[in-house]
């Protein structure tokens, strides 16, 4: 049977017959790939934003201490209330057993985590602590955040060990993403995706530790040497009978405050490299659950006047985001805040953040609210640069388009991490590569091959698979069959070009003569998938290829174009049957001549001594220039020359946009960047799926601003 399918990143459509098995791919894999430790629960948010970045002036902690921000951040939650009469917090000083219990207490009391009271002695050393310190020690243990029961040693410093069963405790009572089975071990990642620490420093097997890593609260502490080469260890050594100064000590509660819900008063925000995060707390930084939220935005050069001096919002200047309906106004299209008090506002134009940055406000309020002089809205910055970009597809690719592959031979494959905008370098997590298992199954042969494949630097990886010979005892063809399957930090769809699933798929190996008969050929046309009509003329040319099953020339192969479609004006090809090149190719020139605004269909036939249809066909768009205004599917284009063809009603006509136009996505302003991006992933996978309408053009003025909309 003869199938078909298009490229159109050349601009060219490319027609494939016959030789092409929609899902196929093929045997043996290339080597798997060692996976290195990592932190794999890491977050990007951070509780220290906002009022709780504000510098507390502590006489001691300069402008470039390396832990001034952690050290302002835990002075602004009450975790410290610095040292002597407050003025100095002393960063070096080593933190004793009592008063890391009263900062985990403080933090937890922040996070809204009740200890319940002090109730009875837990242990047998703390009577002669203060007060707040003994309440912290036996609240703490009585429930279950440390383990209680015979000496404290409030007067010990505490080690880097100990710390970490503190951080730890903390966060299972505090954080959704850190929690502890009924045997006590601890488990990283939301409900339905828990996974045990499994990450070990050198220096330590301790899980606790494992665990402040992965969640990125610690590293290390100072160079490792491998221990055990055939499991690669970390880079450094975690040193657990280390002390802990004060200055690292908020250090390491302020990452761990990152998992929980603790966020300063008021409305804050933060980009998470992808959307907007918005918090609304009380005044005990306590979530305040369905509160609206709007977010607004403009790039950084713009920034100044996005609010007038009567602190009203120019909405000439700014973009709305998410699917609110106004920019500057609470509507009930807004996102509510859930029971975390966080709503995740997706922001499209910052999916690829314009040069130079993003300026970001948010804000709370009732329904109809405005911003007006006196709502302070949140601003925040958001560099070039930091949108990650999240996996949420993998792009399968390859310059295969054969019915059959040689025995002996082998195919090259290339996976792409993509997200809604196009390529991206991660996986799910936006930080580290991704992994799948790559399961072929060779018909003959018992057991499957599997192996592992993780991305790169650029978010690919390639892969090879062959049939070096044929199997034992196998006659005839040989079927083979793959299963590729996400893994750790992979999204779950895979697919081709064209939208189709490549999860899995066949190859078919021969060593069957060449042939084109039957189902053996392989035939493609490339040709414009538009032209541009101007003065009632315009060229074209298809050039038609021909190969064997194998994707190979065929010697003496005859080729035939046809037209059909072309009512209004005409066209003039020669439809003699020609031979093929030694590529396997002929190119036919033609033209047409009308106004434009017609649908042509060329079809092939294909044959040796006489030529029959091959049941190939392409389309090509005699566009002609676009109205001042109208609307109608989008057909193709080409986002390199920044040209559209669209469907007015009356056929195809054709658009030609640049950077002083305005753009909108789904009823939203965007960036030029955004607005090609979709069209582009439209084009890619072909037909009329996107809508486009169009207002104030006019063919040739670079100066007149004109407004799209695609939707």
């Amino acid at each position: 049977m003869l199938q078909l399918m298009k490229r159109r990143r050349s601009g060219l459509a490319v027609l494939v017959v016959g030789a092409l098995v929609a899902s196929v791919l093929a045997a043996g894999a290339g080597p798997a790939v060692a996976v290195t430790d990592r932190a794999d629960h890491t977050t990007r948010l951070s509780a220290c934003v906002g009022a709780a970045s504000a510098d507390h002036m502590f006489v001691d902690v300069s402008q470039g201490h390396v832990f001034r921000d952690a050290i302002n951040c835990v002075a602004y939650y009450g975790i410290t209330q610095g040292t002597g009469d407050g003025s100095a917090y002393s960063p070096g000083q080593e933190v004793t057993r009592a008063e890391m219990a009263v900062f985990i207490a403080r933090a937890a009391e922040a996070a809204g985590v009740d200890l319940g009271a002090a109730g009875g002695a837990r242990f047998n050393d703390v009577g002669g602590t203060w007060q707040e310190a003994q309440d912290a020690i036996n609240r703490l243990a009585s429930s279950g955040v440390i383990p209680s029961g015979g000496a404290f040693r409030p007067g010990d410093d505490i080690t880097r060990a100990e710390m970490a069963t503190f951080l730890v405790g903390l966060l299972v009572e505090a954080a959704p993403d850190v929690r502890r089975d009924s045997a006590g071990l601890v488990l990283l990642g939301d409900v339905g995706s828990v996974s045990v620490a499994d990450d070990r420093f050198p220096d330590t097997d301790d899980p606790e530790i494992a665990a402040i890593y992965e969640l990125g609260v610690a590293t290390g502490a100072s160079a490792a040497e491998a221990r055990d080469r055939t499991k690669p260890p970390l880079d450094y050594n975690y040193e657990p009978d280390g002390t802990v100064d004060r200055g690292e000590m908020a250090a390491f509660i302020t990452r761990a405050l990152a998992h929980t819900s603790v966020r300063p008063a008021g409305v804050s925000a933060q980009f998470d490299g992808a959307d907007v995060i918005v918090s609304v707390r009380d005044d005990k930084y306590q979530p305040v659950p369905r509160a609206a939220v709007d977010v607004f935005w403009t790039t950084t050069d713009r920034a100044d006047g996005a609010l007038m001096a009567d602190g009203t919002c120019s909405r000439t200047e700014v973009t709305r985001a998410g699917l609110s309906s106004f920019a500057c106004e609470i509507d009930d299209t807004d996102p509510v805040t859930g029971s975390d008090g966080d709503a995740t506002v997706e922001v499209v134009g910052l999916r690829r953040v314009p040069a130079g940055g993003a300026a970001v406000w948010a804000w709370t309020g009732s329904d109809g609210d405005t911003v007006v002089a006196g709502t302070d809205p949140y601003r925040f910055g958001v560099a070039e640069g930091d949108d990650v970009g999240f996996a949420s597809e993998t792009l399968v690719t390859t310059s295969f388009i054969a019915r059959r592959a040689r025995i002996g031979g082998s195919v090259l494959y290339t996976m792409q991490l993509r997200d809604i905008v196009g390529e991206v370098s991660a996986g799910v997590n936006g930080t580290d590569p991704a992994r799948w298992s790559l399961s072929v199954q060779t018909q003959g042969v018992t057991d499957p091959e599997v192996r592992t494949l993780m991305s790169g630097g650029a978010g690919t990886v390639t892969f090879t698979i062959g049939l070096p010979a044929r199997p034992a005892g196998a006659s005839g063809d040989v079927t083979v069959t793959y299963t590729l399957t996400p893994e750790d930090n992979a999204p779950t769809a895979i697919v081709f070009a064209d939208g189709q699933g490549a999860a899995s798929g066949r190859l078919i190996f021969s060593d069957e003569p060449p042939s084109i008969t039957g189902n053996n050929a392989t035939v493609f046309i490339e040709t414009r998938a538009y032209v541009h009509v101007a003065d009632g003329f315009a060229s074209n040319s298809a050039t038609v290829t021909v190969l064997d099953q194998y994707g190979d020339p065929y010697p003496g192969t005859k080729v035939q174009l046809a037209t059909s479609g072309v009512s209004l004006g005409t066209v003039r090809l020669d439809t003699t049957a020609v031979a093929v090149d030694g590529r396997g190719s002929h190119r036919f020139a033609y033209q047409y001549r009308g106004q434009g605004g017609e649908t042509e269909t060329l079809s092939v036939s294909h044959g040796e001594d006489s030529v029959s249809s091959s049941g190939v066909a392409a389309t090509v768009y005699w566009a002609a220039d676009a109205g001042p205004a109208a609307s109608g599917p989008v057909l193709a284009g080409d986002v390199r020359r920044r040209q559209v063809v669209a469907d007015d009603g009356d056929g195809p006509v054709l658009l030609a946009y640049d950077d002083n136009d305005r753009f909108n996505l789904n009823g939203s302003p965007a960036t030029i960047a955004v607005f090609e991006s979709e069209l582009a992933e439209a084009l890619r996978l072909g037909g009329p799926s996107r809508q486009l309408a169009w207002s104030n053009y006019r063919p040739g003025s670079d100066g007149r601003v004109t407004e799209y909309s695609l939707s």
